[in-house]
């Protein structure tokens, strides 16, 4: 999928229709043709040209069975994700996409402040299962599903601004433009003073849990080494006092020490370590579950 030389292919009522889709996509599976219609200011029969059209593009799927609706397919969320981010004026131009997985596309971009990345969200099958296995969403699409996630990740990153995270710079969407980090994952390399290492993201781990996130998924996998080190996806971090955030801080801990003690064989004990993590600040949640000032890490 190339978003840039498809972007350039769609042209102003393409544009309006995606937004008509996109504003009722909480309220419709398949958005209705007469809703789209309606939102975008544009005659039925002309809409449904168009939605032809974004069809065989793969941007979305008509649906012809009780009414005729369309939702967006991911290449359709992204690309009407970035076009926001476009129009805003926080990206400048799209270059290469840098990585795919199972949970997101990265392309490199130039944003108004130089060079970044844009993460697009993509719920598939099997996040979506790991995902309302955390938290209830009801019978929503992936689309939405995906925009939720986006926004989670934003928002954690916001919160952790100044600790050894991306700087993230704008959300809409499935789209998470940030910070462009020049380094390797920490399984990739071998690293020369592992304890030392391992002692520092511990303690960013502590940095997390007083500024009230847990990372959820933390791994080998999202920490990336340079010059220095940084942790990487966010989009199921946790606030404490979240309903199972102890566990996945303890799952998050587990992780990292058993990756040390394969890689570099260095043994901690995962419950000293929580207790290096949480400090005194223990009993940080009330009885209706909200966070109890402890300062900023």
């Amino acid at each position: 999928m190339d978003l840039a030389e498809i972007y350039k292919r769609l042209g102003k009522n393409s544009w309006k229709i995606l937004d008509a889709i996109f504003k009722n996509l909480w309220n419709y599976k398949f958005v209705p043709v007469t809703v789209i219609s309606d939102h975008a200011k544009i005659d039925e029969e002309k809409v449904k040209k168009i939605l032809k059209s974004l069809g065989d593009e793969r941007i979305v799927i008509n649906k012809y069975t009780e009414y005729e609706g369309a939702t967006l397919t991911f290449t359709g969320l992204s690309l009407y994700s970035l076009h926001k981010l476009v129009e805003e004026g926080y990206v400048k131009a799209l270059g290469k996409k840098m990585g795919e997985g199972k949970e997101s596309m990265i392309y490199n971009c130039l944003s108004k402040d130089g060079e970044a990345v844009i993460k697009f969200h993509k719920l598939g099958y099997q996040s979506f299962k790991k995902v309302v296995e955390k938290r209830d969403y009801g019978n929503l699409n992936f689309s939405v599903l995906s925009v939720r996630s986006a926004k989670r990740e934003f928002s954690a990153l916001k919160k952790l601004q100044g600790l050894a995270v991306p700087e993230a710079y704008a959300n809409e969407g499935n789209a998470v433009l940030m910070e462009l980090i020049d380094a390797k994952e920490l399984y990739k390399v071998r690293v020369e003073n592992p304890e030392e290492l391992l002692d520092m993201i511990i303690e960013e781990i502590a940095k997390f849990y007083r500024r009230g996130i847990v990372h959820g998924d933390l791994s080998e996998f999202n920490i990336l080494v340079g010059d220095s080190f940084w942790i990487i996806d966010f989009p199921q971090s946790m606030e404490v006092c979240e309903e199972g955030w102890d566990d996945a801080l303890r799952r998050d801990v587990s992780n990292i020490l058993k990756y040390f003690r394969r890689a570099y064989r260095i043994e901690r004990d995962i419950n000293s370590t929580l207790e290096l993590i949480i400090g005194d600040t223990g009993d940080r949640c009330d009885r209706e579950g909200e966070v109890r000032s402890s300062g900023s890490g």
